[in-house]
């Protein structure tokens, strides 16, 4: 039997199992039963709580039950809170690993406001232009590598790339930005390449792969 006719039919199993099914409707019902299984298992459960239902006596039954005491009240929504608290805290650190995953897997770029990590390694760049300010530190991730990167005095209105470069000279980009001219540039990239195969961070125009500006990670 398909499974819409099994939920069609289950609809009317409580009533036919406490003998309030009209006949026309119950004679449908026994056809399906004849040939299914699963509903007449399904049935025999039923009629086994209705036989129960029969016995419950309503003149015994308090208008104002009591209530459970007072120390289990606590306890269960304490329990509660803390539960819900605790699928937060998870459910923001799902929200922020997706995040750098989404971000890595579309060499995004977005600014943050929050305070760097202790563990970050600061880098200096030793190929720079003049005028030009830039500081950068990286820090190594399960996903790849994290880089904060402040820039000023490049051109407004250009787009740069930012990559890592690995040692064979290859490179992983990590994001793009639009300069910002004399107005500090302060960004959060992550590119899915670990530090221990990354050799130098560095800053190019799309259209000129020379590095504008560079810093090797490694001594």
């Amino acid at each position: 039997m398909s499974t819409d006719q099994c939920q069609q039919i289950r609809t009317h199993l409580g009533m036919h199992a406490l003998g309030r099914l009209e006949p026309a409707a119950t004679v449908a019902l026994q056809a399906h039963l004849d040939g299914c299984p699963d509903c007449r298992s399904e049935l025999r459960e039923l009629r086994g709580v209705a036989r129960v239902l029969r016995q419950a006596d309503p003149e015994r039954v308090d208008d104002q039950p009591a209530g459970p005491p007072q120390a289990l009240r606590t306890a269960v929504f304490t329990a509660v809170d803390q539960e819900r608290r605790r699928n937060r805290s998870v459910r923001t650190a799902q929200l922020a690993a997706a995040a750098a995953v989404l971000i890595i897997a579309l060499g995004g770029v977005f600014v943050v406001t929050t305070q760097q990590s202790t563990n970050s390694q600061p880098v200096a760049f030793t190929t720079q232009p003049a005028g030009v300010h830039a500081a950068a530190s990286v820090e190594n991730r399960n996903w790849g590598t994290s880089i904060a990167l402040d820039v000023t005095g490049l051109p407004q209105g250009q787009r740069y790339a930012v990559w890592l470069e690995r040692p064979d000279g290859s490179r992983m980009p990590a994001g793009s930005f639009v300069a910002g001219g004399e107005k500090k540039m302060s960004m959060q990239l992550a590119v899915g390449l670990p530090m221990s195969d990354a050799a130098a961070l560095g800053i190019s125009t799309p259209t000129d792969q020379s590095p504008l500006l560079r810093a090797p990670l490694h001594p």
